[in-house]
């Protein structure tokens, strides 16, 4: 690893004693990552001329997982800049509950539900995309798409938690109920093509 101060503070930030960046950042950084492995076991196949055909395919494939990181990068930060502003308005409704700090705290609250979902769609299509790769790319970086479709799944899980901890306190019914319904959806794509992706690997033993 070229650059493992980067991770280690990142990691750093993680184990503070502070609240965020929290569970959310780190459910959208396991989909950055397993989106990253996928590009790279697409990049790899593509430049063996065993794999020439497949070459088109595989490049498309990486340039979609390469914006699929990005977006969860993003996500990254976002969604502990979320957190902080669900606890600026939470200390602003308590000093003095009115309509406009009421409202602020649920605008608050509604936003750091969508960043979640964000996440989690975005590794469900990590995922959707994962099974392609598991399809087309070398059997030598099998154990590579393995571990990108459990950090997927991981980062699909831990982004569902957020929503669902968040819209507990959302008091717009058809807000909560339209991404409840969204973040199902997601979870049955997301079982679907994990599964399929890791049935389609050589030498990968999933017990």
């Amino acid at each position: 690893m070229k650059d493992v101060e980067a991770l280690r503070k990142f990691c750093l930030e993680l184990s503070s004693d502070m609240p965020s960046p929290g569970g959310g950042t780190a459910a959208a950084a396991a989909g950055g990552m397993a989106a990253s492995l996928l590009a790279m076991v697409c990049a790899i196949t593509a430049k063996n001329k065993k794999h020439e055909a497949r070459k088109p395919e595989l490049e498309m494939l990486q340039a979609s997982l390469l914006t699929l990181r990005d977006d969860l990068i993003s996500h990254a930060r976002e969604d502990a800049d979320s957190y902080d502003k669900v606890v600026l308005a939470s200390r602003a409704r308590r000093e003095d509950d009115n309509p406009k700090t009421v409202e602020d705290f649920q605008r608050a609250l509604r936003h750091a539900a969508s960043v979640p979902l964000e996440t989690a769609t975005a590794c469900a299509d990590v995922l959707e995309k994962s099974t392609r790769v598991a399809e087309l790319g070398t059997p030598s970086a099998s154990s590579d798409v393995g571990v990108a479709v459990l950090l997927a799944e991981a980062g699909f899980k831990g982004a569902a938690m957020n929503v669902n901890i968040n819209l507990a306190g959302v008091s717009d019914a058809p807000f909560a109920r339209h991404a409840r319904e969204k973040l199902k959806k997601d979870e049955k794509r997301a079982k679907d093509h994990a599964r399929d992706a890791l049935s389609r690997l050589t030498g990968i033993d999933e017990n």
